[in-house]
């Protein structure tokens, strides 16, 4: 039987501002802070602090230039989609 997401995977991604920066992300395009605080329309700040949560579940990865995106572990190719196992969670529209 295969296992199901920890708690605290399920509660990272449990936060609507997390989940709309997953959305973002799931586009396809690494993204800076900057860029993403600007997009979802909230300061650096608060959008940092919810990255470095999604950061510590290892759903997201900094690259070069402190660009995040989405690890290649949690993504289903094609789909806009999150990949937790025996869950997939698909996002936007």
């Amino acid at each position: 039987m295969p296992a199901f997401p920890s708690q605290s995977l399920l509660t990272a991604i449990s936060n609507v501002t997390r989940w709309q920066i997953l959305d973002e992300l799931l586009k396809g395009e690494p993204l800076p802070i900057y860029e993403l605080a600007r997009r979802l329309k909230i300061n650096r700040s608060t959008l940092s602090k919810h990255v470095a949560v999604l950061s510590l579940q290892g759903i997201l990865v900094s690259g070069y230039g402190a660009v995040y995106r989405v690890a290649p572990r949690f993504l289903v190719e094609g789909e806009r989609a999150l990949d937790l196992g025996p869950l997939v969670l698909r996002v936007g529209g």
